[in-house]
C-alpha cells in the first residue's frame, strides 16, 4: 500500500472513530486472550522441566496429602516402617526421609528468626544434592550419639551470623541449642516460590527427642533409581508397599510423570478457559465489526458512488475495504499484543506460572485477528463494490 493510501485508510477511520473503536474493542480483548494462552503454555512447560530438575529424573518422592487435598509436608501419614519396606527393592539409593516444622523460631544468643527445621534422616543431603559449603554434613554418629548439630542455609547463617563463620557457632531451635557443624550450598526458590536457603536440617532421631515427639511418623520419603529402566517397576512397588499400610488419600508418589500430567492439565484448563473467551470475543469481534461495516457502507454510498464515477472499479472498491480491515487487525494486534503482554506479568505469577514473552503469541495473535477482520468485512465490502454509481450519487454524503 502508497503512502497515500494508508494515510487516507487512517482518516477515513478517525472520522468513523466510534464505530472503529466499538470493532477494535472486541478483537483486541480476543488477541489478549491468545497471546495469554500462549504465555500459559509455555509458563507450564518450563515449570515442568523446573520442577523436575529441582527433583531429578531419578527420583521419586512421597508426601503426606492426596491428589486431591494436594502434597502436604506438614502432615505426618507416612511411618518409619514404610521406609524399612521401601528400603528392602532392589535398584534404590540414597533412601532417606523427614519430617518438617514450618515458621519456627531459630535464634542466635542476638538474632533470631523464623525458618523451616527438618528432622532428617541419614543421606538426606546427598539424596536432595545439598553440597555442603563449609563445615561437614552429618555423620552415622550425630545419628547413634543423639548429636545436637544441625546443617543450616545461607539466609540462616548469613542472617544470624553475618560476617561469619558459622560453623561451630550455637543455634538455638525453640529453647533447645544446637551446634552449627555445616552450610550448604545456595539452592535458591522453588518454581512456587519457597526458599530453599531458609532451611535448618537436623538429625531425624534428635528432633524426635528433643523438638517434638513424632511417634515413628513422618511427613517426606525420597529415594533414588539406580537404572532408569527399571524406573516405573520401582514407582510400582513402592506404591504396593504403600497401600499395604494407608489410604490411598493419605500420600502421593510424586515422579517426573506426574509433575509433567499435573502441569499439564492445569496449562490445558487454562488453555480451554481463554480458548474459549478468545473464540467468543473474536467471533463477537468479528460480528460487530461486520455490523460497523455495514452501517459505514450505507453511510459512505455517495463517496462510493463518485470513486466508481471517477473510475474506480469494484474491485478496488472491494481491496480498499478490505484494507481497512487490515488496518484494523493492526492495531488491534499491536493493542492486544501490549495488553496481553502486560497482563502476563500480572496474571501467571498468581498461577505460580514462569512468566514468559514468546515471540510466536505475537505471531499467532496477528494472525487470528487478521482472519478475523477480513472474514467480517469481506461480505460488508462485496457489497460496497457491487453499487451502481449513478444511484449511490443520489444519496447525500
Amino acid at each position: 500500500m502508497s503512502r497515500f493510501l494508508i494515510k487516507e485508510l487512517i482518516l477515513s477511520l478517525v472520522h468513523n472513530r466510534l464505530r472503529t473503536l466499538f470493532g477494535i474493542s472486541g478483537i483486541v480483548f480476543g488477541v489478549v486472550s491468545v497471546v495469554l494462552i500462549v504465555a500459559s503454555i509455555e509458563g507450564s512447560s518450563l515449570l515442568a522441566n523446573r520442577i523436575i530438575q529441582k527433583l531429578g529424573p531419578d527420583s521419586v518422592l512421597i508426601v503426606s496429602g492426596s491428589v486431591k487435598k494436594g502434597p502436604r509436608s506438614g502432615f505426618r501419614n507416612l511411618t518409619l516402617e514404610d521406609v524399612k519396606e521401601i528400603g528392602r527393592l532392589e535398584g534404590i539409593f540414597a533412601l532417606t526421609y523427614g519430617v518438617v516444622k514450618p515458621m519456627t523460631m531459630v535464634s542466635s544468643l542476638s538474632q533470631s528468626k523464623f525458618s523451616s527445621v527438618f528432622g532428617v534422616g541419614r543421606d538426606w543431603l546427598i539424596s536432595w544434592d545439598y553440597r555442603v559449603e563449609e563445615g561437614r554434613g552429618f555423620t552415622e554418629g550425630d545419628f547413634q550419639n543423639l548429636r545436637k548439630v544441625a546443617v543450616v542455609g545461607h539466609d540462616v547463617s548469613d542472617f544470624l551470623w553475618p560476617n561469619q563463620n558459622p560453623v561451630g557457632k550455637t543455634l538455638l531451635v525453640g529453647k533447645t541449642p544446637f551446634r552449627v557443624v555445616g552450610v550448604y550450598k545456595k539452592k535458591g526458590k522453588t518454581p512456587n516460590g519457597h526458599n530453599l536457603d531458609n532451611r535448618v536440617f537436623i538429625p531425624f532421631p534428635v528432633f524426635d527427642r528433643v523438638i517434638e515427639k513424632t511417634y515413628g511418623h513422618i511427613s517426606i520419603i525420597r529415594f533414588r533409581v539406580l537404572d532408569l529402566d527399571s524406573y516405573n517397576k520401582i514407582v510400582s512397588e513402592t506404591r504396593e508397599i504403600l497401600l499395604k499400610h494407608h489410604k490411598p488419600d493419605e500420600f502421593m508418589v510424586i515422579t517426573p510423570t506426574v509433575v509433567k500430567k499435573f502441569l499439564s492439565m492445569l496449562s490445558a484448563t487454562l488453555a480451554l478457559f481463554l480458548g474459549i473467551a478468545s473464540t467468543t470475543a473474536l467471533v463477537i469481534g468479528g460480528f460487530v465489526l461486520s455490523s460497523i461495516f455495514y452501517i459505514n457502507i450505507q453511510v459512505r454510498q455517495w463517496e462510493i458512488g463518485l470513486r466508481r464515477a471517477l473510475g474506480a472499479t469494484g474491485r478496488e472498491i472491494l481491496y480498499r475495504i478490505l484494507y481497512e480491515a487490515v488496518l484494523i487487525s493492526v492495531i488491534s494486534s499491536i493493542f492486544g499484543v501490549i495488553v496481553g503482554y502486560i497482563l502476563i506479568g500480572k496474571l501467571l505469577p498468581l498461577l505460580n506460572i514462569p512468566v514468559v514473552y514468546p515471540l510466536k503469541a505475537f505471531v499467532i495473535s496477528s494472525l487470528f485477528s487478521l482472519i478475523v477482520c477480513l472474514f467480517a468485512v469481506y461480505f460488508p465490502a462485496k457489497k460496497a463494490a457491487s453499487f451502481e454509481p449513478v444511484r449511490a450519487l443520489r444519496r447525500k454524503a
